[in-house]
């Protein structure tokens, strides 16, 4: 496995695109949530201006909610979509299908808190650019009724997204192509299953993968289970298994999770040590066809504070969160840093058919580019009815890189389910090739000490999933 790491967010030590004057504030900004174009050539972070008001490291909001688009082939920002929302921004997923008009596709989900929670979920659909937004439109006639504590995940077998939610285990499957606003395609509970008892969880393969907690809150490595979404909420518990060479991962806080189809991948994190903190930088993924974890031969070339972690149709990886060491170039405090990770894609169980890094010039950014008016808002709802890691390997295998990083603009060197039912209509770009198949399967974030004068924004406690999927 040849698995690269690259820090894209600006070259170090030379001079910002033109752009930054105007977008550079984005770059001390809380977000959400980040997805990648179908192209490759932008990413678009969801932009939270509640959290990013309460955040300590970042002072200010920076607008309203809006999804900002970074440049990947520019390394910076170069343009802010306005949304209208129901409540809160809390996640947002690509479709892998393109939208009608032309480009890339989204669902986002917002949280509007009342009497109870409900969830509010949309398809945003781009145009061609990459830079406008051409509809807003809700995919549910009626909010879904949720507790405190949720998971909001994306199939990559099929345009739907499925939403566990406490009390309890109550499951929503949701048509992310439905016309217009409809009721959920499946409702169901899980018997005496606990959403709380998880520490996570993610789609892969047609199935739910959850995550099991320690008493502490810090994630355990040695069990998973899985449910079954066709057969009536079947919940099965499976052991996992240490990498032969490696052993286990060392138990974290604050890790980056994501699913990449047939795995789910692990990176970074935080290892207390009686009042000393160390950051990690390693790579972890457990293989859900044998359970089995395997330590990648790469690392992080900075080890970032809570690390976020987002996986990509087009194979890329990408690491983000907040780094908080002066760097040439850049002003000192805590600023964003994306990484790029590449090589993982071989692994993907569904062929990739976009490329991993469009090879087209960067586009010319033109002014009309850069202003326009905010989307139409959607329409009302209708009434009906550790690593440390380890310093020796395990059995005597050498270390792989885990801490410091590399030379500025210098890549890591490299060391030595189921399917939809037959006859059901997917978009092409969810289509399974013949012969294809799936393997069937039966911290609280208060250790780090900024430096003088510097602060780390910290969530609430009792927040104790931090990433991405669940909150």
């Amino acid at each position: 496995m040849q698995v690269q790491s690259e820090d894209i967010t600006v070259a170090w030590g030379a001079q910002p695109h033109h752009l930054d004057q105007q977008y550079g504030r984005w770059r001390l900004a809380v977000f959400q949530d980040v997805q990648e174009a179908l192209d490759s050539s932008k990413l678009y972070f969801l932009y939270d201006p509640e959290a990013d008001e309460r955040s300590m490291t970042t002072g200010c909001r920076k607008g309203g909610a809006s999804i900002v688009v970074f440049d990947v082939h520019l390394r910076c920002f170069v343009a802010e979509m306005p949304i209208t929302t129901y409540g809160k921004p809390k996640f947002l997923f690509a479709l892998k299908a393109p939208a009608q008009s032309g480009g890339t596709s989204f669902v986002l989900v917002c949280e509007q808190q009342g009497y109870g929670n409900e969830l509010h979920v949309s398809r945003i659909d781009l145009w061609q650019d990459g830079l406008s937004i051409a509809g807003n439109q809700l995919l549910l006639n009626q909010p879904l009724p949720v507790g405190p504590d949720y998971i909001c995940s994306m199939r990559e077998d099929a345009p739907e997204m499925v939403v566990l939610a406490s009390p309890g285990l109550q499951v929503w499957r949701v048509d992310a192509m439905a016309a217009g606003p409809s009721p959920p395609s499946t409702y169901f509970r899980v018997p005496g299953a606990e959403l709380t008892h998880f520490y996570d969880g993610f789609l892969s393969m047609g199935s739910v993968y959850l995550l099991s907690a320690f008493s502490d809150e810090n994630l355990d490595y040695s069990r998973i289970h899985v449910l079954d979404l066709e057969n009536g909420g079947q919940l099965t518990t499976h052991t996992c298994h240490a990498d032969p060479a490696r052993g286990m991962p060392p138990a974290r806080q604050q890790a980056a999770i994501d699913s990449l189809s047939g795995y789910i991948l692990v990176a970074g994190g935080e290892i207390s040590y009686g009042g000393t903190v160390q950051r990690l930088s390693d790579y972890w993924a457990l293989d859900l066809s044998t359970f089995e974890w395997t330590q990648v031969p790469s690392s992080m070339p900075i080890p970032l504070i809570e690390p976020r972690l987002t996986t990509t149709y087009s194979g890329n990886v990408y690491l983000w969160g907040d780094f908080d060491q002066p760097l040439p170039g850049m002003p000192h405090g805590t600023h964003l840093r994306i990484l790029r990770v590449s090589g993982f894609g071989h692994k993907v169980r569904y062929p990739i058919s976009i490329s991993a890094e469009s090879t087209a010039a960067p586009p010319a950014y033109e002014d009309a580019y850069l202003s326009y008016s905010s989307s139409q808002p959607p329409a009302p709802y209708s009434q009906a009815p550790t690593s440390h890691p380890p310093a020796v390997g395990f059995n005597g295998a050498p270390a792989y890189p885990s801490n410091g990083y590399s030379q500025p603009g210098v890549m890591m060197p490299q060391p030595g389910a189921m399917m939809p039912q037959p006859g059901a209509m997917l978009p092409e770009a969810y289509a399974t090739p013949p012969g294809s198949h799936y393997p069937v399967v039966q911290g609280n974030g208060e250790g780090y000490q900024a430096p003088p004068g510097q602060h780390v924004y910290v969530p609430p406690k009792g927040k104790k999933k931090k990433n991405c999927s669940i909150m």
